[in-house]
């Protein structure tokens, strides 16, 4: 009896196993590879579809469905041939037909070959399928052209900064903005009807107004009505009344109506934004005695909500070297056909692998036990990590990178470990990295937000001292000896040093979180500089998201209206100002480019698809209403702020001739409009942040005959114009907008 149950307990325990790895084994992700098929060289993947799995071959959003037998071909490879029974039913010609059972998903179309198979498309490949269906489409774009003018001089209304005359390229712009000017920023009843109007803005004779800046949106004593114009240490009180915005004229601006806690300027509750463009003359290009500056090529400004650099732009290539890398996907060009030929690398959606961005969200990480982001402590996280299988981490990423080999830029998310992690076995993230070098995956790859410094922006622009970085940047070395001995102990050392053979990006910047941080330009500039003393071999990229990533911020929230006439409330992010985007494209340049990351959803202009933001009027319950696979959605806010940070790219490679160029950068001496002088040390970005100045860095071309300029002041108001001069000569900057300016000696 004793040899029957130990037999029993034997076979029991073999039996669990064998479930355990039927469970590991046999439910593969959906849409993991399981195999391929030699004869065509193609992936097979496992599509879920409740409790049923299915061999497809293909891409999840272009496929053939196979059968289960496909898995036991000779011709395939597949892990999976002795379980293929665990997949849906065996069809003839060797699983080369689809199973009967299989049904079309939602948002998905069957196609018939000209040989007879049966292709699946989904997501925007169906929407393409369909193209002579405009009822299934996003509704098209409402382009307002505008023509272009070949010269003209400023507009009356713009204060003459310089007297010289000016020529070059503009077109005009009218006063215009998201929400609608003519409606201002109003909330919405049931009906459709408006309740109330909480602001709505003009602009007569160069003056900004707000027609209802007397009407609250908040009843609390303890807080006062401020507006935010661009960044600013802390919020305007006074009156948004005959504002002067002349100066700025053809150019967007960002107006934010806040309320703040009285003598707490940082404690921010109810809030609302309006993007407004400034009429007057819009240039392409200004040029001023010898002096020509480069501003927004834009040949038409749209009505639509979504960007229009990808029809207004004219085609350009960036520098030698440069990266624009696009998470964002726009509508009006899905496959990025436009996109590429106006500046843009990469892109989510590129049909060629090479052209192609892809971000991992931690799946990889999640599949083996970590604790998931935001959740829990560090301590939790690094006690996950002393326990898990080096060998089982490494495996999950083995298939991140399976599928992305030839992927020209692919990034972790890596938000459950983070770039401070301090743990003993962060090497085991290190050791699973390999596999990039072990499948010779051939793109760029870079970890959000983590660079070799990691330094954060609250100390940079916190604590009113330099940091020692002011000591790093003057450094004629650098290279990682001397990184060791300079910062022997800093919390992102642990993981960069685990990981730092596998990165070949520097991501630096990272995002704007708070419209009081005025160093934002100031702080890209140092970490990207120290991190291309430290790393001179890794691009250095300037990551930035077009909304405003809030740290202390409600979310904002406002009312929407269909086509149909159903009224939802949806709440949203601050979009970044765009005079930050354009001032962050054109540094970003001075580095090695820039990384717009993006949520996976494409934008479209259509209200009837407000994506995962909307919610019933009177009940705090989220309502999706996405099309199809690409999860298409409508942004809400003005996408236009993309187009300000594709001109500070345009500028800057309109010079690329002296970016390219075996020059130094250099900070020259500065003349302050009081006659002040900046010298020294002070023209550091550490220093000038720290002291108000502007930041101004400079490089000449391989002749020295002519010389570039970018010019910022975050400490000066947006919607002020002011003059410095710089090695003898003026320079004009316009709010928080970054001058490039090619002078000719």
């Amino acid at each position: 009896m004793k040899k029957i149950g130990a037999f029993l307990c034997l076979f029991l325990i073999v039996f669990e196993a064998s479930a355990q790895f039927r469970n590991l084994i046999l439910r593969p992700r959906h849409g993991q590879i399981i195999g391929k098929w030699q004869v065509t060289n193609q992936p097979l993947r496992a599509w879920m579809a409740g409790d049923k799995m299915y061999v497809i071959q293909g891409e999840m959003d272009n496929f053939v469905v196979r059968g289960a037998n496909m898995l036991i071909r000779r011709d395939v490879v597949s892990d999976y041939k002795k379980y293929y029974q665990y997949f849906a039913e065996p069809t003839a010609n060797g699983g080369l037909e689809m199973p009967k059972s299989f049904e079309i998903p939602k948002f998905c179309i069957a196609q018939t070959a000209a040989d007879g198979t049966i292709m699946i498309l989904c997501g925007q490949k169906a929407i393409d399928a369909n193209a002579t269906k405009p009822s299934s489409l996003p509704q098209a774009e409402n382009t307002t052209k505008i023509p272009q003018e070949k010269t003209n001089s400023l507009p009356q209304t713009q204060a003459p900064l310089l007297t010289s005359i000016r020529r070059g390229k503009n077109i005009e712009v009218k006063f215009s903005g998201f929400p609608k000017v003519s409606d201002g920023f109003n909330f919405l009843r049931a009906d459709g009807s408006v309740k109330e109007v909480l602001s709505r803005l003009s602009v007569n004779n160069g003056r900004l107004s707000d027609e209802f800046w007397n009407r609250p949106f908040m009843n609390d004593r303890n807080y006062e009505k401020g507006f935010y114009i661009g960044l600013g240490e802390k919020p305007s009180t006074v009156s948004l009344q005959n504002l002067d915005v002349s100066e700025l004229a053809g150019f967007d601006l960002s107006v934010i109506e806040v309320y703040t806690e009285k003598g707490k300027h940082w404690n921010s509750k109810n809030w609302l934004q309006q993007y407004i463009t400034v009429p007057g003359k819009r240039p392409a290009t200004d040029t001023v005695g010898n002096a020509i500056y480069y501003w927004n090529p834009s040949s038409f400004v749209s009505e639509s909500i979504l960007p229009d650099f990808y029809d207004s732009f004219p085609e350009f290539s960036l520098p030698k070297g440069k990266i624009v890398k696009f998470s964002y996907v726009s509508g009006t060009d899905i496959n990025g056909e436009k996109a590429f030929k106006r500046g843009v690398n990469y892109l989510l959606n590129a049909p060629n692998p090479a052209q192609k961005s892809w971000m991992d969200y931690d799946s990889w990480l999640y599949e083996a036990g970590c604790p998931k982001a935001y959740t829990t402590t560090e301590e939790a996280v690094n006690q996950w990590l002393d326990r898990v299988d080096a060998n089982i981490l490494r495996r999950n990423f083995a298939n991140v990178v399976a599928p992305n080999v030839q992927t020209g830029y692919l990034s972790l998310n890596f938000e459950p470990i983070g770039v401070w992690n301090s743990s003993k076995n962060i090497g085991k993230i290190g050791f699973a990295l390999q596999e990039l070098k072990q499948q010779k995956a051939r793109g760029e790859f870079a970890i959000w937000s983590l660079n070799p410094r990691g330094m954060s922006r609250a100390k940079l622009e916190g604590e009113k001292d330099t940091q020692g970085f002011s000591n790093v940047l003057k450094w004629q070395g650098g290279g990682w000896e001397a990184y060791n001995r300079t910062f022997p102990n800093l919390p992102t050392r642990n993981v960069w040093n685990s990981v730092r053979e596998s990165v070949t990006i520097s991501q630096v910047g990272n995002y704007c979180n708070d419209l009081r941080n005025v160093g934002m330009i100031y702080h890209l500039m140092t970490e990207g500089l120290v991190s291309k003393k430290i790393e001179p071999n890794k691009k250095a990229l300037a990551n930035i998201w077009h909304e405003v990533e809030t740290l202390d911020w409600q979310l904002g929230e406002q009312t929407h209206r269909t086509s149909n006439g159903e009224v939802i409330r949806v709440k949203i992010k601050p979009i970044v100002p765009p005079d930050l985007m354009q001032s962050w494209g054109v540094w970003g340049m001075w580095l090695d480019g820039i990384d717009l990351w993006s949520d996976p959803n494409t934008k479209v202009d259509n209200p009837d698809l407000w994506g995962s933001k909307g919610m019933d009027l009177d009940v705090e319950k989220y309502r999706e209403n996405r099309f199809g696979d690409r999860l298409s959605s409508y942004p809400f806010q003005s996408q236009k702020n993309i187009d300000w940070l594709m001109a500070g790219v345009w500028a800057m490679s309109m010079n690329k001739d002296i970016l390219e160029a075996n020059t130094p950068i250099e900070y020259p001496d500065i003349t302050l409009p009081d006659g002040r002088g900046v010298t020294g040390d002070d023209k550091l970005p550490t220093e000038a942040f720290i002291r108000g100045y502007p930041l101004v860095m400079k490089k000449r071309d391989n002749d020295s005959n002519d010389i570039l300029y970018t010019a910022y002041w975050g400490h000066n108001p947006a919607n002020k114009a002011v003059k410095i001069v710089v090695d003898g000569q003026e320079i004009v900057i316009r709010g928080q907008y970054t001058s490039v300016v090619r002078v000719k000696r």
